[in-house]
């Protein structure tokens, strides 16, 4: 397959334990077994760098993908989640409200450090520094929304709704959708 860049990978399903933060969550069983489907279809794109945020999920998905492909993980802290430490999880209804807070105020550091747009913004700068391409990218479901909805003119909240763990949108040298695999 050609056409592909960037390969933006949103992490397998985790084991969430609410009594411990989520960046130290790592992958379920289930969320191993499709990150290794989803590292199959991916290997069509011929990627030869792969990327990862820190957290234990993103790396494990990262490394998933990159033993499928042969390739070393560059783990890059510029990939990791919107900074939100003072939202904790709690139960799923009230997570979903908490983080459909922060896209409707992007420009407001809703329950953290940093504001939606920063984290967007920073996430583009932590893929422009990785120049191998087709480059596979590990990261989370809210900061990747951002991203992908801005290069696509699609409404973010709407986009992090629908997101599947896994997910990857394969993305060409312009920002334009390749596919979306899931």
């Amino acid at each position: 397959m050609s056409g592909a860049s960037l390969i933006l990978v949103r992490h397998g399903r985790p084991a969430i334990d609410p009594d411990t933060p989520p960046t130290t969550w790592p992958l379920c069983p289930e969320g191993r077994e499709a990150v290794e489907a989803l590292a199959g279809k991916i290997a069509a794109y011929r990627p030869i760098a792969v990327a990862a945020s820190p957290e234990p999920k993103a790396r494990e998905t990262a490394d998933i993908i990159a033993a499928r492909l042969g390739l070393p993980v560059d783990v890059d802290p510029g990939l990791h989640e919107h900074k939100r430490q003072r939202l904790s999880f709690g139960t799923e209804e009230a997570f979903r409200e908490k983080i459909g807070r922060i896209f409707a105020s992007p420009g407001e550091a809703v329950g953290g450090i940093e504001t939606a747009d920063e984290a967007c913004e920073r996430l583009a700068g932590a893929l422009a520094r990785h120049k191998g391409r087709p480059l596979v990218a590990v990261t989370h479901g809210t900061v990747l929304s951002l991203y992908v909805a801005r290069l696509l003119d699609l409404d973010a909240h709407d986009l992090w709704r629908n997101l599947h763990t896994p997910d990857a949108f394969v993305l060409d040298a312009q920002g334009g959708l390749v596919e979306r695999i899931s």
